[in-house]
């Protein structure tokens, strides 16, 4: 495939956090008494997948603005899970403009098409949404970096719910997404942000994805200490009829979680004392993936046990 096609329609989208998205949209659509068999279902899950990818695009875009991203070096590093933050090596800015743009009217034309069949109140969410990527990434320079990002896996969920009913409980798809947004944000940006935490430390970040590394705070000990807050707090969802008990089902992901986490700990202990020890960052990416995969089961098994939970 052509370079850059596949950076527009493939890199740009970090489709990668699909499930996070698109679980949240499905499951969002089960609360409000969808089924996935029904078209409305299915459009409200191509709304969010196409509007997420207009926010990955875009966050390509304001993270090179703002001077956090380079194409001619001295950017963020490469993660082994995503191409993303390589992507202006590929594409200059303003076809990265376009690609963002292609998307997010795709997705709104979705989102059109749903307002006919069911409530144009589809467009608060879808149009918030767009909002998502301007917030996470100044969020970077203060404290809700990572709220931003568990906002923009909240409104998949409100998406999911308009889709299939005009009068949705929305508030119960803010509640009962907010472990899978969790994983996402509060556990996985500080995995994501580690490898460029000490050169974005001296451009300003603030976050606490970037607090994790300043602070010498022991990172695999940081995100299970928010994997094990996240379980409690599905087993309330469970306990006031939120959730299904089937959705403990995403507790298979906990023994692997758990593995790479160990893994993981010695080639992020070498990356704080030496930010640009190559072989430690070969070897985080390369565990990385796995415990990418492993966190991608959650919201797939979450979204399953509601589904089939009766």
């Amino acid at each position: 495939m052509n370079r850059k096609l596949k950076a527009h329609l493939w890199t740009s989208g970090r489709w990668f956090a699909l499930p996070f998205f698109g679980g949240s949209c499905l499951i969002g659509s089960l609360l409000a008494g969808g089924t996935l068999g029904e078209l409305n279902t299915w459009l409200g899950f191509l709304a969010a997948a196409l509007l997420m990818a207009c926010g990955h695009s875009q966050n390509s875009y304001i993270d090179w603005a703002v001077g956090l991203d380079k194409p001619e070096g001295g950017g963020s590093i490469e993660k082994g899970y995503t191409g993303g933050c390589g992507i202006l090596k590929i594409l200059s800015p303003k076809e990265l403009i376009l690609n963002f743009t292609a998307w997010g009217i795709a997705g709104l034309i979705v989102c059109g098409v749903i307002a006919s069949r069911v409530t144009p109140y589809i467009f608060i969410p879808g149009v918030l949404g767009l909002a998502v990527p301007y917030f996470y990434t100044r969020g970077k320079f203060s404290w809700y970096h990572e709220t931003a990002l568990a906002s923009g896996v909240v409104l998949a969920g409100v998406t999911g719910m308009f889709a299939v009913n005009p009068h949705p409980a929305w508030w119960q798809a803010i509640v009962v997404v907010l472990p899978i947004a969790v994983v996402l944000s509060y556990l996985g940006l500080a995995f994501d942000e580690y490898l460029d935490a000490h050169s974005n430390l001296e451009r300003g970040v603030k976050s606490l994805a970037y607090k994790v590394w300043e602070s010498r705070f022991d990172l695999s000990l940081y995100i299970l200490a928010w994997l094990v807050m996240n379980y409690a707090f599905q087993v309330f969802l469970i306990t006031i009829g939120l959730l299904k008990p089937l959705t403990m089902l995403s507790l298979i992901c906990f023994p692997p979680l758990l593995a790479t986490l160990v893994f993981l700990k010695p080639y992020a202990d070498a990356i704080r004392e030496n930010p640009s020890d190559n072989v430690a960052q070969a070897g985080f990416n390369r565990v990385g993936k796995l415990l990418v995969l492993a966190a991608m089961l959650y919201p797939i098994l979450v979204l399953s046990g509601q589904a089939i939970g009766g």
